[in-house]
């Protein structure tokens, strides 16, 4: 029971099908090998892997875990079997470059198998992703040379990366860093110093591993401006791309965690290790944001994924458990409860609406990347916190909920939902808080462009509204969209006129509901053109059913977190620090 999986495949084509521009992203040149039957297979295919490969190692990784011996990390032996399949699948290469051994599909490609690699097993998918994201960095900032040698081999996922940029002084505070960077006469840096909590760090899956690491090349300058980017192997390599001697660092320990205990979280301590620029010194942390916004997308899917999961499980265990009943009335399965079908629909509901969002970033990027539209860009700027944000805050919710579905019975560990709420905590933590992230979208893609790329996002949002005609069935959806857009426009002007005063506190005071109603109210936008695309599909009351139920039950909280956007500051500065302490 705690292995099953069953991906959500007629969700997923249902979306690329009928609501997201699929044709447009497949008409690109970028993209003109690749048609809607290859997209469709390829999508299927990653779901019997999902279930059938990934998912059997879900329970066994939780339980045995990753072990740490001397330096040296083992991972459970069915996830080793599992990354062997993977890779020998060609999962590794699906959306990077032909050049470097890749099938160059979209990033709507990537996004499904994401979403259900995720679904099927956490811990599993963090190995796949640190690799792909070293690569993007390495496509991004590595030199010729280096993408030569390094971008076909973590293609193929015979070697895999590691993104480095933690340390224990600083936290989230990555500007901090100490690790610092002294430049060799052959132009290679020896790096020294300890990083904390790096997912995959060190393991046996893979005999190379690529460090993507942040560290100080001039001790004299504070903060970013200090900062570079460098790949750092686990083995030197030769000009030939063969493997030497082994570098100067080494995992001196792995955490005990809460959840995807499969996935080791390893301390790195570099010390001298040989180290290779990437990018121009001092432009580290705007280097590694090249990973970090292809990360944010992939921490969304994680939500996605596991709420998808924690769904699959509830509705399963909802339709065939039976309580009540008496001489009157026959017991019926709990899904027949009011409580219990207001949990469900309320997963299904915000599980879909999370799925949308994510899909619909991933195709602004797929145009952004092909065609050169900066607005898409821009656009998937503004909604990428927000998405990493929503979907793993979902995620928790989700996890959360399938554990109450199921009683005591999701307490403990026979039917897997406890480890789903385990393991789906991280992901509003790491890759930069939820709350960080709330800051993020206010002060920069609000702030920064003086709310031109929300506009952007609101007149869409508008034209697809005013541009169909109104359909009575809809009215509640496209109701609620049209009231959510108003509350998050006079959000919008609120806090940056709170911006433009100085009034930073306030502002920031607001983020995270701002945060929370954007999401929502873009939410709320997919849920209509879900219902208005529903048509003659199969499913098609269900969904419209669906998008109801989210303008009824989850939409009407845009009015609270307006309120609590305009409320200010002063009373969460109305307490110092001591009074706080002492309540």
């Amino acid at each position: 029971m705690t292995d099953a999986y069953r991906p959500p495949i007629d969700d997923i084509l249902f979306l690329l099908r009928r609501v997201i521009d699929t044709e447009r992203v497949l008409a690109l040149p970028a993209y003109g090998h690749v048609d809607a039957a290859a997209l469709e297979a390829a999508i299927r295919q990653a779901g019997r892997i999902a279930a059938d490969v990934v998912a059997p190692t879900n329970a066994e990784a939780d339980r045995v875990g990753a072990r740490f011996d001397n330096g040296s990390v083992r991972l459970p032996p069915g996830m080793r079997r599992a990354y062997d399949a993977f890779r020998a699948g060609g999962w590794p290469s699906l959306a990077l470059p032909e050049k470097f051994g890749g099938q160059a599909m979209p990033e709507l490609a990537q996004a499904a198998v994401s979403e259900m690699i995720n679904g099927a097993s956490l811990a599993f998918s963090m190995l796949v992703v640190v690799g792909r994201a070293a690569a993007r960095v390495l496509l991004a900032h590595g030199s010729h040379e280096i993408q030569a040698t390094y971008v076909p081999r973590l293609t193929s996922g015979e070697w895999s990366g590691a993104i480095v940029m933690t340390e224990p002084h600083a936290g989230s505070d990555i500007a901090r860093a100490r690790t610092r960077a002294t430049r060799n006469e052959d132009g290679s840096y020896d790096l020294t110093g300890t990083k904390i909590f790096i997912s995959f760090g060190e393991h046996d899956a893979t005999r190379q591993i690529c460090h993507i690491v942040l560290a100080r090349t001039d001790q004299g300058l504070a903060g970013a401006a200090g900062l570079s980017l460098f790949l750092v192997p686990k083995f030197l390599v030769s000009p030939d791309g063969a493997l030497g001697r082994r570098n100067a660092v080494r995992a001196s320990r792995i955490e005990d965690k809460m959840g995807i205990c499969g996935s080791p979280t390893c301390e790195m301590r570099f010390e001298g290790a040989t180290g290779h620029l990437l990018g121009a010194p001092g432009r580290g942390l705007q280097n590694m944001f090249t990973m970090i916004n292809t990360m944010r997308l992939e921490v969304a899917l994680e939500g996605v994924g596991v709420a998808g999961a924690a769904l699959d499980r509830a509705l399963a265990y909802a339709a065939e458990r039976v309580q009540g009943g008496s001489r009157a009335a026959r017991a019926q399965p709990i899904i027949a409860h009011a409580d219990v079908r207001r949990m469900l629909l309320t997963m299904k509901a915000q599980t879909g609406g999370a799925r949308g969002l994510a899909y619909e970033i991933a195709w602004l990027l797929d145009i952004a990347r092909g065609a050169g539209d900066r607005e898409a860009a821009s656009l998937a700027s503004f909604l990428l916190p927000i998405a990493k944000a929503r979907c793993t805050d979902l995620a928790v919710e989700a996890a959360s909920r399938a554990v109450q579905v199921h009683g005591g019975h999701g307490y403990i560990s026979d039917h897997g939902v406890e480890q789903l709420l385990r393991d789906a905590r991280i992901t509003p933590i790491y890759e930069g808080t939820n709350g960080i992230q709330g800051i993020d979208l206010v002060l920069r893609r609000l702030g920064r462009d003086g709310g031109r790329s929300f506009d952007a996002l609101a007149r869409r949002i508008e034209t697809d509204c005013e541009s169909r005609p109104p359909d009575p069935e809809l009215r509640d959806i496209g109701d609620a969209v049209v009231h959510g857009l108003a509350r998050l426009r006079a959000a919008s002007a609120h806090l940056l006129d709170r911006l433009g005063a100085g009034a930073t506190d306030d502002a920031l005071a607001g983020a995270t509901p701002y945060l929370s109603l954007a999401g929502t109210v873009v939410m709320a936008w997919m849920w209509l053109r879900m219902a208005r695309a529903a048509g003659a599909d199969p499913h098609g009351e269900e969904i419209r059913a669906l998008a109801r139920y989210f303008a009824l039950e989850i939409a009407p909280t845009v009015d609270a977190l307006a309120a609590s956007i305009r409320a200010g500051s002063a009373h969460l500065f109305a307490l110092d620090a001591g009074q706080i302490a002492r309540l």
